[in-house]
């Protein structure tokens, strides 16, 4: 008797907990389904948007389509190698404001948006171009952008995930890049992958754009960004903001993350293989990426140095332009000195 109702009641609670986990399985599944597909709404042109000192640059798309590069730049043609800033996720141009303000305007000084950050072209990823939103498309849209600007062997000045775009084009087409400056470099994100038939899912896309969303309109990378983030001016946050001012940013935004999910953010080989020579930032501040990764980074690439930056977070172009400054004005001549010599030797 004791027997029977024990086993009643082991049966009621196993199917209570059947019932509990099909609830949650078609939750999880229908749930996704009620976040919203339609894009942002806004302006349908940076330019539109974009404040004094922004100006366009125009490079091929997706089939016949051109797309609008928003830049930031300062300075012009000279015998010294150009500088071009690439901002890390979520970030855009106007990061590197402080700092381009603070370097003398010797040679061109050039920041851009890359897709699809800041004020550049927001495009889904394009069916016609399921590749659109990979670290290889990202260093084609910087070839590109080059060529539109008429700019040769150039010194990339990269931060965060950035780092990956300056060294994948430095590993595959050397002669073009004259040098590298990496602050706190993203170089080697080590994350779970999701199969591709997960990633086909019509839920993954809803909830590639519940997280854009969040990312998009939150400030928590901002802050964590920065080592005291009492140093984020209004302004700053409202530039950080810009893109969401912007038609189906959103969308562009969850293109992003979707593909991220099949695809590590990593340099597509060794990085003894690239011999380019290279100045490494590290913030001693930093809290998005622990200083001893950076300092890895500067220990794989040969004619690497790695130089720290005291009381800075992750991004000192705009927490400590005038720090990062002053260091860039001392150590890259050392870098580039050093590289020469060497060059030079038998």
């Amino acid at each position: 008797m004791v027997q029977s109702g024990f086993r009643r009641a082991f049966r009621a609670a196993a199917y209570g907990i059947l019932t509990i986990a099909a609830l949650l399985i078609v939750s999880a599944a229908l749930v996704p389904l009620l976040i919203s597909t339609d894009g942002a709404s806004g302006a349908e042109s940076g330019e539109d948007l974009a404040p004094d000192g922004s100006r366009f640059a125009e490079i091929p798309g997706p089939g016949e389509t051109a797309l609008q590069i928003h830049i930031r730049d300062r300075g012009a043609a000279s015998e010294e190698p150009a500088w071009i800033f690439l901002h890390g996720f979520t970030f855009n141009a106007f990061s590197w404001d402080p700092l381009i303000q603070e370097l003398p305007a010797d040679r061109r000084l050039l920041a851009y948006d890359q897709l699809p950050y800041g004020l550049s072209s927001k495009p889904a990823a394009p069916k016609a171009d399921p590749d659109f939103y990979t670290r290889d498309a990202a260093v084609d849209r910087l070839w590109h952008l080059l060529e539109a600007e008429k700019i040769e062997q150039p010194v990339l000045v990269a931060n965060s995930a950035g780092a990956v775009i300056a060294l994948e084009a430095a590993r595959l087409k050397p002669q073009r890049i004259a040098g590298l400056i990496l602050i706190n470099p993203m170089a080697d994100l080590d994350r779970p992958e999701l199969p591709a038939f997960i990633t086909s899912l019509p839920q993954t896309w809803r909830l590639s754009l519940w997280g854009a969303r969040w990312l998009g309109e939150t400030e928590a990378l901002l802050e964590r960004s920065y080592h005291d983030p009492g140093r984020i001016t209004d302004d700053r946050r409202e530039r950080f903001h810009i893109h969401t001012r912007m038609a189906d940013w959103d969308r562009a935004w969850g293109g992003v993350l979707k593909r991220s999910l099949t695809e590590r953010l990593d340099v597509g080989g060794p990085l003894d293989t690239i011999h380019t020579p290279t100045l490494v930032v590290v913030s001693e501040e930093d809290q998005v990426i622990p200083p001893e990764d950076s300092l890895n980074v500067a220990a794989q690439i040969p004619h690497a140095e790695a130089s720290i930056l005291a009381d800075c977070g992750h991004v000192p172009q705009e927490e400590c332009p005038n720090a990062l400054r002053q260091l860039l004005a001392e150590k890259w001549p050392q870098v580039t000195a050093r590289y020469d010599q060497a060059d030079e030797d038998p």
